[in-house]
């Protein structure tokens, strides 16, 4: 079932698929999604493999044009530790 918001725009299945995909596989770096061009649905926009870096995602977000996004950005504590954090993005 698709998943619908208050204004009545849909999230297609394949964006959940590539949330998951993200999430749990680690496989990816970011995933762009943005609005169809009827203006009903959300749908999958692009993807990075996870050996993209923050600033390949960066070059993927239009200048004029709304997305959401996800990515996984790592950093390091301030004691060394190497973490990384799922990110939504609304651009």
């Amino acid at each position: 079932l698709p998943f619908s918001s208050m204004s009545g725009v849909t999230v297609k299945d394949e964006c959940v698929d590539t949330f998951n995909q993200i999430k749990m596989k680690k496989d990816l770096r970011y995933c762009i999604f943005k609005i169809s061009d009827d203006r009903k649905t959300i749908v999958n926009d692009c993807q990075g493999p996870a050996e993209e870096t923050f600033q390949d995602f960066i070059k993927h977000l239009p200048e004029d044009q709304p997305r959401y996004a996800l990515c996984d950005i790592d950093y390091a504590t301030d004691d060394g530790r190497q973490q990384n954090k799922l990110c939504f993005f609304f651009w």
